[in-house]
């Protein structure tokens, strides 16, 4: 027996039953850590897809217009989720949209001192600068968020941005700063009849003329069925002043489609062209005094009804007076191309004042136009 007369198995008892406890405390403790995780991560799994959920409406609101209900929504996105970037800058586009300029700029210059190469922030930031009517630090980002980083398929954003640049300096008339645009979107965008379309369009209003007529002839060239492009080509040949050229590209479109009403005036233009052109080589000094009288008259009539609107200089008389000695009267006996010259000499300075007078007939699609600017040229 042992002292005080306890029996061995009772004793057994007592010395095991301390550590089954600890053991129960430590599974008690494992199993509600392994809670708390479960519970966070489900947790977390909501806070997501609350966040998802607001970011994809706030983005379907933002596409749809309504800058107002996006950015409530891009906000409650942002707030669930601040490490993500998309969310941060969606709803700096957002806030932009709105007119929130003070609350877009902080977020703004945040990420992109965190992330200076991210192609979707610097385009945001191009765009809030347009907004504000900073135009060189517009350009600046544009070009940053052009070369920057971009997710998915980089090309087809850098592309969209570029062109996104092309269309608002087509849209402001920044002419040599567009054809700069236009042959950095040229030598990287795939052979794309879209795009060579718009490309060809735009190099004409960027005055490249050449570089439209080139773009145009190889689209007709995979394709010559496309008239658009045939058309287009005949508009980059008229503004070279490739008169020909520009005859038989508005012809080949004239007969597939008659009832084209711009191919049929522009070939009633150029046959006039043609018909009045003095600087054709195959002209006699005659046939070439006659086109020259009668280039000289269609000038004088245009500089008289101009200046009917308005006081008349002396100078201005006198040119009137000049021109109509020289249409009343007799042609020379022996007709030179001298005197053919200077009788063109005499035109150019009435087309002169008549551009000064109605500055809209210098860029005017006609026949006395376009022989003006060979003439000059």
């Amino acid at each position: 027996m042992t002292p005080s007369g306890v029996q061995p198995a009772a004793v057994n008892a007592a010395r095991v039953r301390p550590g089954v406890t600890s053991v129960i405390i430590i599974l008690v403790v494992i199993g509600l850590a392994g809670a708390d995780r479960f519970l966070a991560a489900v947790e977390s799994s909501e806070i997501r897809t609350s966040a998802q959920r607001a970011y994809a409406n706030g983005s379907r609101f933002l596409e749809q217009g309504n800058a107002v209900a996006a950015v409530d929504a891009l906000r409650e996105a942002h707030a669930l989720e601040r490490q993500n970037p998309e969310y941060e800058v969606q709803l700096i586009a957002a806030l932009s949209a709105a007119g929130k300029t003070a609350d877009a700029e902080p977020l703004l210059t945040d990420i992109l001192q965190r992330e200076p190469d991210d192609g979707q922030a610097n385009l945001v930031a191009a765009r809030l600068m347009v907004n504000e009517g900073d135009m060189e630090e517009a350009q600046a980002h544009f070009h940053r968020a052009i070369y920057g980083q971009w997710s998915g398929d980089a090309g087809m954003h850098r592309a969209a941005t570029r062109m996104e640049l092309i269309d608002l300096l087509a849209s402001r008339g920044e002419k040599q700063e567009l054809l700069a645009e236009l042959i950095g979107l040229e030598a990287e965008s795939p052979v794309d009849q879209t795009v060579q379309m718009k490309l060809a369009e735009l190099f004409l209003r960027a005055d490249a003329p050449v570089r439209a007529a080139a773009a145009y002839q190889a689209i007709a060239d995979r394709d010559p069925a496309d008239f658009a492009a045939w058309e287009g080509l005949g508009d980059a040949e008229m503004q070279q002043g490739q008169y020909r050229a520009a005859h038989e590209a508005y012809l080949r479109v004239f007969l597939k489609q008659p009832n084209n009403a711009a191919a049929r005036a522009h070939l009633q233009i150029l046959n006039m062209v043609t018909e009045l052109d003095p600087t054709s080589r195959q002209l006699t000094s005659s046939e070439k005094y006659r086109r020259s009288v009668r280039i000289l008259d269609m000038t004088r009539a245009a500089l008289a009804e101009c200046l009917s609107k308005a006081p008349v200089s002396d100078a201005d008389q006198q040119l009137l007076k000049g021109a109509d000695g020289t249409i009343g009267g007799k042609a020379p006996a022996h007709v030179t191309n001298e005197a053919a010259e200077e009788v063109l000499s005499l035109a150019e300075k009435l087309w002169h004042e008549e551009t000064k007078c109605d500055a809209r007939k210098a860029s005017d699609l006609n026949a006395l136009t376009l022989i003006m600017k060979k003439v000059s040229s």
